[in-house]
């Protein structure tokens, strides 16, 4: 159906760029003559000189159509910047409020079964505190949620920084007035949908500038995502049409950072290899590792949460296999750490399984990491490369050492 796209454009010299220097706070805005005062309320960021802005004008009738929620139409892509290398300079809440930040790619079924669904980093702090805009940005979605977590609010906000970067906090616990007056002003076109449900998407494209509250996060989770993807940036999955928007082009956020807010937050990851902040694409081709599946499936439909298996490393601890699925080949959704083999057909890396042998899998219970694991935790799972895009794969009762690695009724996935 038609969605009505909210736009709201700068009718004076005030213009955002994608420039993460020299930042001001934007203390208000006009529609229609009606001016709306911003309550920056955060001792952190009152350091930043404030700016007031110009009024803006809303259009009522935007001729294009998105494809989809969060991709822009050309027309509304032209009203960005190009993009620079620093784009952020605000931490999305206090530093010393941050307890741990989890990298990228976290694999953990049924809801993030495979770690490309995992699009962002997630960012645990100590209490409830203010989100703010990390740089000069424009809301392009605001995805309102009541009653789905333990929290009362859990809400979804997307935003862009220049005509390539985009970037997206969830989890949000509560809308700053900024947010919630954007709610609020948005009228949906079929009177039966309420703004922000699966019908009418809060859909604009609103600049706010860095340093504007934006909400609450935290809560009883104690966590939020916080995530960006650059359509610059291509992952090279196997199957990339099983792929959505944020996984396709999934990065780190900290990179669009300067020194030294850079390198403050990148040192609350408690990982410290090369690829700290993690990934999305875990697949090398003619292997066993990566992501699969059984039929048509892809990471963007619910149903087909029991249709995917992940074989890869953890995002935490990347010396670590894990084997991950929500279904068919177990009953509950399972999660196995393994330590893996340099040699052998027990517990090999999958990225070094090429060939069409039967390789077994287990962990016999005294293994570091044996605790993370969830689902089915006993018995064996064997796992056979039958084609360069296809494996077969079955639980046992038995552990590896048992021998007699044959399958009895195996389930074939696909990529």
């Amino acid at each position: 159906m038609h969605l009505r796209i909210l736009i709201v454009f700068a009718l004076s010299l005030f213009l955002l760029g994608c420039n993460g220097e020299n930042h001001t706070i934007n203390d208000g805005y006009a529609e229609d003559n009606n001016v709306y005062q911003i309550n920056t309320g955060e001792d952190y960021i009152n350091s930043v000189p404030e700016q007031q802005t110009q009024p803006y004008r809303q259009e009522e009738n935007f001729p294009e159509q998105r494809r989809g929620w969060e991709i822009l139409t050309e027309k509304e892509r032209k009203m960005l910047s190009e993009c620079n290398d620093v784009l952020f300079s605000f931490s999305p809440v206090p530093i010393d409020s941050i307890t741990n930040i989890e990298p990228i790619g976290e694999a953990n079924p049924p809801e993030h079964t495979l770690a490309s669904i995992s699009s962002d980093t997630y960012i645990a702090v100590e209490e409830t505190t203010t989100l703010v805009a990390p740089g000069d940005i424009w809301i392009i979605l605001i995805q309102p949620r009541y009653g789905v977590t333990q929290d009362p609010e859990d809400h979804v906000i997307k935003y862009a920084m220049c005509k390539d970067i985009y970037g997206v906090v969830d989890h949000v616990k509560g809308f700053s007035p900024e947010m919630q007056q954007i709610v609020d002003n948005f009228e949906c076109p079929d009177q039966n949908t309420e703004p922000g449900d699966d019908r009418c998407p809060i859909l604009s494209m609103v600049p706010v500038k860095a340093g504007t509250p934006l909400g609450k996060v935290g809560g009883m989770q104690g966590n939020f995502n916080f995530g960006t993807w650059d359509l610059r940036v291509n992952h090279a999955y196997i199957s990339p049409k099983r792929h959505g928007q944020l996984s396709l082009h999934s990065t780190c956020p900290f990179d669009y950072y300067g020194s030294p807010l850079k390198e403050q937050l990148m040192g609350k990851i408690k990982r410290q290899d090369e690829g700290r902040c993690g990934t999305v694409l875990h697949d090398i081709p003619g292997t066993l590792q990566g992501d699969w599946f059984i039929g048509d499936a892809t990471i963007m439909r619910p149903s087909d949460w029991g249709k995917l298996l992940f074989l890869g490393h953890d995002n935490d601890f990347p010396e670590q296999l894990l084997i991950v699925a929500s279904g068919i080949f177990v009953e509950r959704p399972t999660k196995w750490f393994i330590t893996p083999e340099k040699s052998g057909m027990k517990n090999r890396d999958f990225g070094e399984v090429k060939d069409y042998e039967i390789y077994c899998y287990d962990n016999e219970g005294d293994e570091e990491y044996r605790n993370y694991e969830k689902g089915k935790t006993e018995g064996r799972i064997l796992i056979q490369l039958s084609s360069k895009n296809e494996l077969k794969i079955e639980h046992q009762n038995d552990l590896c050492k048992a021998g007699n690695w044959q399958f009895k009724s195996p389930v074939t996935y696909i990529r």
